[in-house]
């Protein structure tokens, strides 16, 4: 009996051994694989403490985008594009500015704007045959607001046409043109239809108050030069006149005549010339000259509807007289006789 109870316990003995040793290598291992898990951990988190790589921005303006996107790409840097219009044609494709700067540090992975030009926001130029002056003006203005003008008006011609006035009919450079750089653009603009030409009458010979009134009358600009007296000048007489007696103009041709100063001048009166250059007119204006005496006394010397340009009438007037010129009834100059 007892034998038998001692082989039992030796048999019970052997087999616990094994079950024993896979228990603790089963242990064994969980606390392995968790001790590396908790190394693998830490390393990751130093790591992350440690962060990334730092690099240098580099200047990448003014060069291709491809290049530039190149360039980041080398620095382990990351763009990210925005596109914008310029002024210049030339510049299409091309960086023309970045944020950070060029040469700030940042860390590898750092995402760098790049504005990259899509050119000028017009390449050609259109076509404006056709359409009026106005409209091709407001199209250029708004066109080019917020940039340098890449085309402007650089001359205007007026012809006599049968399309309405204003209406562009020809154009430099043509639509289509591929603009490189700033260019002038020549317009030839219609006056609309030809007027009626009228001859020349005869000025010579009358009275300068006679052809003032004459002028006025017909709403003749003129300009008046004075000649030095001389023995084959009459005083006070139209000697000659540009254009010539006779030629055909249109309606509101300024005249040029040339005078010798009057003889005979009233006593405490002086001869002059009211001289002035006005402002040129898109349609002629009514215009008045009147003298006010220094007694008060007025008087109107001519009386016309006027382009503008420039104007030259003589007068006799007392000295310390108000020439005053009127627009529509509005003074708008004022000169006064001076004493000799």
């Amino acid at each position: 009996m007892i034998s038998m109870m001692r082989r039992r316990r030796y048999t019970s003995g052997d087999s616990d051994q094994p079950e024993a040793r896979y228990f603790r290598i089963v242990v064994f291992s969980f606390i392995g694989i968790a001790l590396l898990m908790f190394l693998a951990g830490l390393t990751t988190f130093l790591i992350s403490l440690r962060g990334a790589e730092q690099t240098l921005v580099p200047d990448v303006r003014n060069v291709d985008a491809l290049e530039a996107l190149v360039s980041l790409q080398e620095r382990e840097l990351y763009p990210r594009v925005q596109l914008r219009f310029t002024g210049d044609p030339a510049s299409k494709g091309q960086v023309i500015d970045q944020s950070p700067a060029p040469g700030t540090v940042v860390r590898a992975g750092r995402r760098i704007v790049l504005v990259v030009s899509e050119g000028a926001v017009v390449s050609h130029v259109g076509s404006f045959v056709g359409r009026t002056l106005d409209d091709v003006q407001i199209e250029l203005q708004t066109t080019y607001s917020r940039f340098d003008p890449l085309l402007r008006i650089a001359d205007v011609m007026y012809v006599f046409d049968d399309e309405p006035a204003g209406t562009v009919l020809e154009q430099d450079p043509p639509s289509g043109f591929e603009l490189s750089g700033p260019t002038d653009l020549k317009l030839v603009v219609s006056r609309g239809q030809d007027v009626p030409r009228i001859s020349l009458p005869a000025y010579t010979g009358l009275p300068y108050t006679e052809a003032i009134t004459l002028l006025a009358r017909a709403n003749t600009p003129f300009v008046f030069q004075i000649l030095s007296p001389r023995a084959d000048r009459r005083p006070g007489i139209v000697i000659s006149q540009e254009p010539e007696p006779g030629t055909m103009v249109a309606p509101g041709t300024r005249l040029t005549f040339t005078m010798a100063p009057p003889a005979e001048i009233p006593e405490e009166h002086v001869f002059g010339v009211f001289e002035r250059t006005l402002p040129d007119y898109p349609v002629p204006v009514d215009l008045r000259l009147d003298a006010v005496a220094p007694g008060g006394d007025r008087s109107t010397l001519f009386e016309m509807r006027h382009p503008g340009g420039p104007i030259a009438l003589p007068y006799v007037a007392r000295p310390a007289t108000d020439l005053i010129l009127y627009r529509f009834d509005t003074e708008v100059l004022r000169f006064t006789v001076p004493v000799p």
